[in-house]
Order: structure tokens, then sequence, then C-alpha cells
């Protein structure tokens, strides 16, 4: 035991009286000209607001809105609609857009189509997913979504193509089979 404990203590002090070497101290100090908030401070005062700033001791920040910010229908959405709703699509619309800062344009008569079908069962839970993306899932391809910024209203309008005719025309069964 006597063998065993000894190399032990010797290594323990050994570690222990380890010292790291400090690093070299700069041969000419740097002098600040005043604290950060005073820097700040002239940068508001100036008119040019400074895109990061310590927050805290060891934090940078961005004083620029995010693009979610900015953008509203650019913001990230998980949404689960909950399944004892059995919505519409309009419902199912509404519920996206509920915290959104948006709303839904009041349905017109080409949109009822739309806004009176049941939601399918794959629409019920979204994302992660863009709110514009969403809100375009919903409503399918036959349907482009349009904003009113002033309002921040969402509205859909039946996609044309350029002879005027609906993109998507639902296709009879001889149609599909002359089809390459």
């Amino acid at each position: 035991m006597e063998r065993f404990f000894t190399p032990v203590c010797l290594l323990g002090l050994l570690s222990a009286c380890t010292v790291p070497i400090p690093s070299p101290l700069p041969t000419t100090p740097a002098i600040e000209s005043g604290s950060h908030r005073a820097q700040i401070a002239k940068d508001t005062a100036e008119g040019s607001h400074p895109a990061e700033l310590r927050y805290g001791r060891y934090t940078l920040v961005s004083t620029e809105p995010t693009t979610e910010q900015r953008d509203l229908l650019a913001q990230i959405i998980d949404v689960s609609i909950p399944s004892n709703l059995n919505p519409s699509v309009q419902e199912a619309l509404q519920y996206v857009l509920q915290r959104s800062g948006y709303s839904l344009c009041p349905a017109a008569e080409p949109v009822n189509v739309l806004f009176t079908r049941p939601l399918p069962a794959v629409h019920y839970r979204l994302g992660p997913i863009s709110l514009r993306s969403a809100l375009q899932v919903l409503a399918g391809p036959a349907w482009q979504l349009t904003t009113d910024e002033v309002s921040r209203s969402v509205c859909f309008e039946q996609q044309k193509t350029e002879a005027g005719v609906a993109l998507i025309t639902p296709a009879s069964p001889l149609q599909l089979e002359a089809r390459p």
C-alpha cells in the first residue's frame, strides 16, 4: 500500500504546483477614450446607430431588425391545427394568421370555392415553414397569394394563364390518357 500511495502523492503535488505562464504584457498600454456607453451615446447623437453593441460582458448583439421583423410573412411558424375542429380551408387560414399581424380578406365569389372546402388531413400540421409558404400550401397551386401591405390583409386570386383561362382545370379521364 505504501508503494502505491507515495507515487500518487508525488503526482498530486507536482500537478498542483504547476503555474500557467502568463501572456506577455503589451509594451504600449491601450488607453480608452471613455466608457462604452459614452461611445454609443456619441454615435447615436451623430445620427448613426451602431450595427452591434455590447450586451453584457461577452456578448455582441445586432441592433438591426431581423428579416422576420421587416417582412412579417417571412416569419417561421410551426402550427398544429386541432383535429377536433374539423375546419374548412378558410378557418385554417384564419388560425394560421392569428398572431401574424395579418388578417384574411373577405371572401369574394371565386374564393368561396376555396374557403368552403374541408381542410385536407395532411395540412393539419405545418412547419417549421415560413408564413408565406404555409398560406400558399393551404390554398393550393390554383390560387395565388396577394397581400395588401397597407391594411395588412392576405387575399387569394385564382391563377390565370396567358389566355385568361384558369391555370388548373379538372381533367377528364380521356384527357389524361391522351397525354404522353
